[in-house]
């Protein structure tokens, strides 16, 4: 099993982007996201082993510490794999870039590394919206995504520890809660 940190948005942008991920499967450009039973989110970390109760003592700690970020989807983006993912990615602020890096130290100071792609100078923020496209559907997939209302402010309210796959959420802190 593998596991994620992740950042939760408001309730109400949660909604619109589950409602995104309702369209594309509607339309059968993906239902993978939409079935999978993660919350729409931004990954700050992924990590193969861990002590969950460990992480979970640290990411309380760090959320009483850390205030809701808001934030603005402003672009749609994917990745160069064979996956076919597309993803909204916010604008990236000082704000983000400090707390995934304080996020980083935390860990590194149970000793843990997250993968690559989310270290500092690697990580691209996003909140996936789909995965494993054929190649063919992903121009379609982001036609959707431009056209949808996401581009506008949001707030990051929560961070959790998710274990994958299947997903399944270990804890969840309000970000600047007890």
């Amino acid at each position: 099993m593998a596991f994620a940190v992740i950042l939760y948005l408001d309730p109400a942008t949660e909604a619109e982007v589950q409602a995104l991920w309702a369209l594309l499967s509607e339309k059968q450009i993906s239902t993978v996201i939409a079935t999978m039973g993660i919350r729409p989110h931004i990954s700050l970390a992924g990590v193969e082993h861990l002590d969950a109760q460990q992480v979970c003592a640290m990411l309380k700690t760090f959320a009483q510490s850390a205030s809701p970020l808001t934030i603005k989807f402003g672009a749609v983006g994917t990745f160069p794999t064979e996956q076919g993912v597309v993803y909204l990615a916010p604008i990236v602020t000082s704000e983000l870039l400090r707390l995934h890096e304080e996020l980083g130290v935390r860990l590194a100071d149970l000793g843990l590394s997250s993968h690559e792609y989310y270290r500092p100078g690697n990580w691209i923020p996003h909140s996936t919206v789909a995965i494993n496209l054929p190649p063919a559907s992903v121009p379609a997939a982001v036609n959707i995504c431009c056209k949808s209302n996401l581009f506008h402010a949001a707030r990051l309210v929560e961070i959790a520890l998710v274990e994958y796959l299947p997903v399944r959420e270990i804890c969840v802190c309000p970000l600047g809660g007890p």
